[in-house]
């Protein structure tokens, strides 16, 4: 299955026992409704409270035979508007939404000014910042790295480490937004929003670019701001 969905309205992507405000509860229990059975779905990643997918992928199993457009259209009927079902095909009993993963992409949005419309899917920046501070300290992030000082994993079994291979950004002074990309093999547990606070807080000032640099060689935590998850967006998953 392709997904969408607008991740505010949400307890982030991951069924939880305290709460059945979830993506994947909303999608495990419409499924069940259609298919008269228990459906497990396995996501490619599990986006935080209020992140939002344009692709996010899942998949699992079942033995029903069934029409495949007429379940897309069934599951789109039943779910709430903030989910959508884009796609759903078959694939191989190989595949596996996480693990056959090669790369997954985000996108950060941030705006320079008040938005009515659709502010809520943006990070409203109030400071000045110098995006050629920015682009020296993205060097520091991209490779092969332990991102330990910036995430919320207690443990990790690849110890913390990930290949980012790009942060980029487009800065649009027409439109007063500066739209993040950063694509990597895997992520962490709020890694995506400790970099972007990193970021900012290096561009305005608020961080030491050396003091702040030597930390993160060194696996200590950064003491910046994780920006909020309302402005993050999971793009595409690489296979």
């Amino acid at each position: 299955m392709i997904i969408e969905y607008d991740g505010t309205k949400f307890h982030g992507w991951q069924r939880q026992k305290n709460t059945k405000n979830t993506i994947q509860e909303y999608i495990e229990s419409s499924l069940k409704s259609l298919l008269k059975q228990d459906i497990g779905i396995t996501g490619a990643g599990r986006t935080d409270a209020e992140v939002s997918a344009y692709n996010q992928v899942a998949n699992f199993k079942t033995e029903k035979e069934f029409d495949l457009n007429k379940i897309l259209y069934s599951l789109n009927s039943i779910l709430p508007d903030a989910i959508t079902i884009k796609k759903i095909s078959k694939v191989p009993l190989k595949f596996h939404s996480r693990y056959s993963a090669k790369r997954r992409e985000y996108v950060y949005k941030i705006s320079f000014r008040k938005r009515s419309i659709d502010g809520r899917y943006f990070f409203k920046l109030i400071y000045d910042i110098d995006l050629k501070l920015i682009d020296k300290f993205i060097n520091n992030f991209l490779g092969y790295r332990s991102f330990k000082s910036l995430c919320k994993n207690s443990t990790d079994k690849h110890n913390f480490r990930c290949n980012v291979s790009e942060i980029s950004y487009v800065h649009s002074k027409g439109k007063d937004e500066l739209i993040f990309k950063i694509v990597s093999d895997r992520f962490l547990h709020s890694m995506v929003r400790g970099i972007m606070g990193c970021l900012i807080d290096i561009g305005r000032g608020r961080l030491n670019f050396e003091e702040t640099k030597n930390a993160f060689q060194k696996g200590e935590k950064i003491k910046t701001t994780y920006l909020p998850g309302n402005a993050l967006f999971l793009k595409k998953i690489y296979y």
